[in-house]
Parts: structure tokens; C-alpha cells; sequence
């Protein structure tokens, strides 16, 4: 786990180790307290002393050890910090800091450089999200980053064969709905999702893996000649259920009740961005409404009534746009 990406089964093997080697000691320690009194304690001149020196540098060592972790003490930080690295890279990510990953678009093409920072709330639990542009009329321009499982429609877990999880198409219409409905290309199933197993043109570039911790997505938007834009960030989560949106609250639905790995429906934040100045601005995404529970329509429902942990699921987004001016007799991206 400490070098390679990772694996539900590799965390459930570590886990299940980890658990057992507890057991084992709190095991050892009961056969064998009065033994390990003894060795723990030494006599001095008749006197019993309650530890012996060895027993106590021992404990210091480990205290020290324990301190040096806990205030991320630069060794230990970075002996941590390479290994995040090193998990990242072979999944196409980079490390910005210790707390963020950075996911790096070096496909993408555009005469904005546009960067999503988004800090990872209490009930983040590895959601798919996407973020796109359109102009103040609604009319959608570009997506700017999708979670590759939408974008391709491949799901790392998408079928158990025997004891193993094999990658697999998997149709998911209620993951993005809101994106996917503005997006307007539909498949031949019927659905406004990709099919091919492979990412749509209009895609290419702008996907990646889905982040395990806070995240920092660094994109291109084409500006054309716009003067300014709303962003939009849609995310959703596998099986945050809740009082309303539990298992069984739209059984005819056979989308919402089929496939088992719904819950509350995807969210949706926005801001409104000012391009008509070069130069680097900041805007805080607020929250806007949330899109069908099984993806039907591209509907967006202003109320959050019974929307509960999906609003913890982001703690906070903010959109960062810096309009790139092009260098003296070159053209902008957009115009050429």
C-alpha cells in the first residue's frame, strides 16, 4: 500500500493482517504479563525498581517516534510524501502538497488556465464529479474535467469474475445527470453517457482518475469571445443513503432500484467568472440544487430539503481562472 495505487483488495488483505497482528499481541501480553513485569523492572540493593532502564528507552523512542509522526516532523513526512507521490504518478496524478493532489490536464487546450481546488469534506467517500462551462443564456460550451469511469463508461469495479473484480462497462445514467443532459450527445441506448469504452472526442484530455484525497484539477477553457462564463461542479456518491432516499423509495424506477449503488442525488455548485480582464481571479462555487435521483431528465431541483451527508461530501470549491494573453503576433488558442 505504501508504493503501489490503491486495491480494495490490497487494503482489505492489510487491514485484515493488521487486525489479526492485534489480536496476537493483546494474546501475548495476557500469556505472558508476569514474565513481562519481570523483565520490565529490575532490583537494585533489595529495592524493587518499576522499570529497568532498557524498558524506559524503549518507551521514550516510541513516544518520540509517535510525536515525530503526529507534527509531521520532515523525515517522517517525507518518507510519506514519496510514497504518495509514487502512487500518484502511476495513476496519472501528481502531488501538489502533503494534502492535495494535483491532477494535471496536459492535453487540454484553451486561452484560460482554469484550476478547480477542492477541499474533501466529512462524507467524501471517492465520488465521480464533473465540471463544465456555459454562457450566461445556459447554452453549454466545454467540459473542463469528468471522472474517466463517466467519460468512458469503465468501471475499474464493473463485474466480479469468481473471487476477482474485473473492469467493465457499466451504464450509469444517474452518476452526472445534470453534465451529461447539457453535454446533449446521446448513445445509441439512449443514454447521454459515452459507450465506446473509450473517452468522446470532446473529451479527450479532460479526464482522469477519480482522487482519494483534497484535489487540485488544472484545466484550459477556450474563451472565444466571451466576456464571462458560469462554471459548473457536479458531484455524486455511491450509496449515501438517507431517510428519503433510501433503497426502496422508487421502486418503479428501474434505474434508481436496479443497479443497487444509488442513494441522494448528484449535487450541483456554480459561480459566475469575469473574463473580460488578463490577469488571475478566485471564485468561491456555491451550491445550486440537485439533478434527478435516476438521471431521467437534466432537471436541476433547487430543494435540499432531504439532501443530507451528499452536502459533506465537499467541504469547499473554488475556481481559480487566469486569462492567458497570447504572445505579440500569435493569435489566441480560441480564434485559431
Amino acid at each position: 500500500m505504501y508504493i503501489f495505487p490503491y486495491e480494495m483488495l490490497t487494503a482489505s488483505i492489510h487491514t485484515f493482517f493488521g487486525m489479526a497482528f492485534i489480536l496476537a499481541a493483546g494474546l501475548h501480553l495476557k500469556n505472558n504479563w508476569m514474565a513481562l513485569k519481570n523483565y520490565s523492572s529490575e532490583k537494585k540493593k533489595g529495592a524493587a525498581l518499576p522499570f529497568t532502564k532498557a524498558f524506559m528507552v524503549v518507551v521514550l523512542v516510541a513516544l518520540l517516534l509517535l510525536m515525530g509522526l503526529y507534527v509531521e516532523f520532515p523525515p517522517f513526512s517525507s518518507v510519506y510524501a514519496w510514497g504518495n507521490a509514487f502512487r500518484n504518478e502511476q495513476l496519472g496524478k501528481s502531488t501538489k502538497t502533503n494534502e492535495y493532489e494535483h491532477i494535471l490536464l496536459q492535453q487540454a487546450l484553451g486561452d484560460a488556465a482554469v484550476a478547480i481546488e477542492v477541499k474533501k469534506g466529512a462524507a467524501f467517500q471517492y465520488p465521480l464529479f464533473a465540471v463544465w462551462a456555459e454562457d450566461l443564456e445556459g447554452n453549454y460550451l466545454q467540459t473542463l474535467y469528468v471522472s474517466r469511469s463517466i467519460a468512458t463508461s469503465v468501471f475499474k469495479y464493473g463485474k466480479k469474475e469468481g473471487e476477482q473484480w474485473e473492469p467493465a462497462v457499466l451504464r450509469r445514467p444517474e452518476a452526472l445527470p445534470r453534465w451529461s443532459h447539457k453535454r446533449g450527445i446521446q448513445a445509441a441506448d439512449g443514454y447521454h453517457l459515452p459507450s465506446g469504452g473509450t473517452a468522446d472526442q470532446d473529451l479527450d484530455g479532460f479526464t482522469g482518475a477519480t482522487p482519494h484525497n483534497n484535489f487540485i484539477v488544472s484545466s484550459k477553457l477556450q474563451l472565444k469571445s466571451l466576456d464571462t462564463a458560469r462554471i459548473f461542479f457536479e458531484v455524486n456518491q455511491s450509496y449515501d443513503w438517507n431517510e428519503y432516499y433510501s433503497k426502496d423509495r422508487f421502486p418503479e424506477d428501474k434505474i434508481y432500484s436496479g443497479s443497487g449503488k444509488v442513494g441522494q442525488p448528484a449535487l450541483v455548485y456554480t459561480t459566475v467568472v469575469d473574463l473580460k480582464r488578463a490577469g488571475k481571479k478566485s471564485y468561491l462555487l456555491e451550491p445550486l440544487g440537485h439533478s434527478h435521483h435516476s438521471g431521467e431528465t437534466g432537471e436541476l431541483f433547487p430543494d435540499f430539503s432531504n439532501i443530507t451527508t451528499a452536502l459533506e461530501i465537499v467541504d469547499r470549491i473554488i475556481l481559480t481562472v487566469d486569462k492567458l494573453t497570447p504572445p505579440a503576433g500569435k493569435k489566441s488558442l480560441a480564434l485559431e
